[in-house]
């Protein structure tokens, strides 16, 4: 390895696939050295330690390549992993000849101004105790101001809409005291889902407000990917998508099938028939409608672990060495910048 050369790798997908890809640039740096990543979403890496750059595609950076550099695009869904039960980053490695294992998970670091940015929100805008939703995915940041309204019907790893929402009414008569943030896009039909908090922010300021959650729930979309990051607990929906080829360690894995099958993409490939031409039933859309009380009762047994973990926490004092309201906001879960600054209020 030459440790002047600089390897560029370019990576394709949403947020939450190229969140998982961070797993790998810990064994990446081993394998090539310094790195530079090429990314629609270059803020998943800003701050990471294990590269020396990051640049968007439209970015006019070609110009300043290194004639020595290597270029490197690796697609695991393009290739036979899209027909196998084997996890993204195990393909993913194996593409970059590294080694991955499921103790591998994404990371995120991001910037001090982030996160005072976060702990803003949280003081002006959320409860004290909170879980964060993201019951639909699949559109992309960049498209939600677009007019249109994103209705994920033909992604088959959608939570249902109305169950959706008959999960926030149970959950707010439950546990009246903890919010309920909504992450969701503007243009998106689960941005108005009723009793629930939606923010509206950058998706960059969901990995500092996770950590301080009291969980989360999802389906295979961008947060349980940050969750896995920040090492919050939570449950994920799967559908059309299986645990054992996105999911990451840690995290209650729930389906409404027996023995749920999933596969590695999220979208059906066009018009999806069966052999006599009858139109397909997508059983995958019936697979993430797990039960509201199923889902009530597993975020339930979270929210109760992680509030007596807590408990002891909160009459601690922040590294300031002042009550949590005295610290300015800038170093500890009172208002900012990360839990292993405040000895007081560390992540429950």
């Amino acid at each position: 390895m030459n440790s002047e050369k600089i390897t560029y790798i370019m990576i394709e997908g949403g947020v939450g696939k190229e969140c998982a890809f961070s797993a790998l640039l810990p064994k990446l740096k081993e394998r090539y050295g310094k790195i530079v990543v090429v990314t629609p979403y270059p803020q998943l890496f800003f701050g990471n330690p294990h590269i020396v750059g990051v640049h968007h595609p439209e970015d006019p950076f070609y110009e300043r390549i290194p004639r020595d550099a290597d270029i490197m695009h690796r697609e695991p869904y393009k290739s036979p992993y899209i027909f196998s039960k084997t996890h993204l980053c195990y393909e993913w490695a194996r593409q970059f000849n590294i080694e991955w294992t499921p103790a591998d998970k994404p990371q995120f670091y991001g910037l001090p101004q982030w996160s005072i940015e976060a702990g803003q929100i949280r003081q002006q805008r959320l409860p004290r105790e909170y879980i964060i939703i993201q019951f639909a995915g699949g559109q992309s940041p960049y498209d939600a101001n677009k007019p249109h309204v994103f209705r994920p019907g033909g992604q088959r790893r959608a939570y249902p809409l109305n169950m959706a929402q008959e999960f926030i009414n149970a959950f707010r008569q439950k546990f009246p005291d903890i919010g309920i943030v909504n992450y969701a896009m503007i243009n998106e039909e689960y941005f108005n889902l009723q009793g629930c908090i939606t923010l509206n922010t950058a998706y960059w300021h969901y990995p500092y407000l996770l950590r301080f959650s009291l969980g989360f729930i999802a389906v295979d979309s961008s947060l349980h990917h940050m969750a896995a990051a920040t090492d919050t607990s939570g449950i994920v929906i799967w559908g059309a998508t299986g645990p054992q080829m996105l999911g990451w360690e840690g995290q209650i894995n729930l389906s409404n099938t027996e023995k749920h099958e999933g596969r590695p993409l999220c979208h059906p490939f066009g018009d999806v028939r069966n052999p006599d031409n009858t139109p397909f039933v997508d059983h995958d859309i019936l697979s993430t409608a797990v039960p509201v009380k199923i889902l009530l009762n597993e975020i339930g047994k979270i929210v109760t672990f992680r509030r007596r973990r807590s408990s002891v926490a909160k009459a601690k004092s922040c590294a300031c060495g002042e009550s949590g309201s005295a610290c300015g906001g800038s170093a500890c879960a009172c208002g900012g910048e990360s839990e292993s600054a405040c000895k007081g209020e560390t992540q429950p």
